[in-house]
């Protein structure tokens, strides 16, 4: 296929419709562009806005079949090039020259025996129609691209992106029909270098005054641990384990035995950089996660995990934020209201619950 043909299908397939009649045995009727000219000004002579038509209709541009058989013929030393290119045959692409040159009152080629050569006018008008295609397909490319919905760009923290938001994106899509692409990455967030829509994050920093804040849901937070420490009957010996700990939310364990109203303890501490570490760590028994009930919730309901003490609110919240109005965007807001739903009916499930987990 020509790149041509590949830039402007439309149009090659109304010019091989017409070159079917073209290429019929004994046919000699064929209208020129003149005589189609002469039929549409009697076609709208009645028309009560034929006025304005006819005003027009010497503005209109010649029929583009015509000239798209130009650029070929122009860049090839003959025209059973040209037409191998456009895939029809020598017959059709002589005759659309012909009746380009019929439309336009003078030659474009200088016929010679082997060969038809672009005379200098025919050259002129080549080098313009080759301008006037690339800036067609150019504008075809842009609209269609502007036509197409991108995906909501969305950044989550690592451990919530992994254990909670990536898990129920199918979910998402099927709520909402919404596509997105995910970002890891937590904290403070520039959203213009970034190219990010929205920003899931636990509001433990000053937001700026400028963004826009989609309240999703309040954080609870409890210890959990492999099934095995409970169905070995370690429950009660829970807080002598290692307690497991991240760099992250280095205080957490500290503030959620402060809610819960329990002494600390002298155990063994072991310190990770990331919460879906340390949550790794006590699937493989090496102690106690305090960990987010949104970051615990997959695996205590696979039986990875279980949470032998309650979760309770730690007083933070999560939160969507945007450099945009939320409410004013449909995607945004779709997104804001689902996971906002979702996050609530997993807090409401596990909150306050110990037996939740227990096998």
């Amino acid at each position: 296929m020509s790149p041509l043909r590949g830039r402007f299908p439309a149009v090659f397939d109304r010019f091989d419709a017409e070159l079917v009649d073209f290429d019929k045995p004994g046919c000699h009727g064929i209208d020129t562009g003149k005589d189609r000219r002469s039929k549409l000004k009697k076609s709208i002579e009645h028309d009560p806005v034929g006025d304005r038509v006819r005003d027009r209709l010497e503005m209109t541009l010649y029929p583009a079949i015509e000239m798209v058989v130009v650029d070929p013929a122009a860049r090839h030393d003959t025209l059973q090039a040209a037409a191998d290119e456009l895939h029809v045959t020598h017959g059709a692409v002589s005759r659309q020259i012909r009746q380009l040159e019929d439309e336009l009152g003078e030659d474009l080629f200088v016929r010679r025996a082997r060969a038809n050569v672009l005379n200098d006018r025919g050259r002129a008008l080549a080098a313009k129609l080759h301008d006037v295609f690339q800036d067609l397909a150019q504008a075809l490319e842009d609209f269609h691209r502007d036509g197409i919905i991108p995906p909501l760009s969305i950044s989550c923290e690592p451990t919530l992106c992994l254990k909670m938001l990536i898990p129920a994106l199918g979910d998402l899509k099927r709520d909402t029909g919404l596509d997105v692409k995910v970002f890891a990455a937590g904290g403070p967030i520039d959203f213009e270098k970034d190219r990010i829509d929205l920003a899931i994050r636990r509001e433990d920093f000053r937001v700026d005054q400028e963004l826009h804040i989609y309240p999703l849901c309040d954080e609870a937070t409890g210890p959990v641990v492999t099934p095995m420490l409970v169905a070995n009957g370690k429950a009660d010996s829970l807080f002598r384990s290692a307690q497991l700990h991240t760099m992250t939310r280095p205080d957490a364990w500290k503030q959620w035995l402060s809610l819960s109203g329990l002494k600390r303890t002298r155990a063994p501490k072991l310190t990770f950089e990331h919460f879906y570490l340390a949550l790794q760590a006590a699937q493989a028994g090496q102690g106690a996660a305090l960990a987010s009930v949104f970051m615990a919730a997959g695996d205590i309901e696979a039986g990875l995990l279980v949470a032998p003490r309650r979760f309770a609110r730690d007083g933070t919240r999560y939160v969507c934020l945007s450099s945009a109005n939320i409410a004013q965007d449909d995607r945004k807001r779709a997104f804001c209201t689902w996971l906002a739903e979702r996050m609530n009916r997993t807090l409401e499930k596990f909150l306050d619950r110990e037996t939740v987990s227990r096998p």
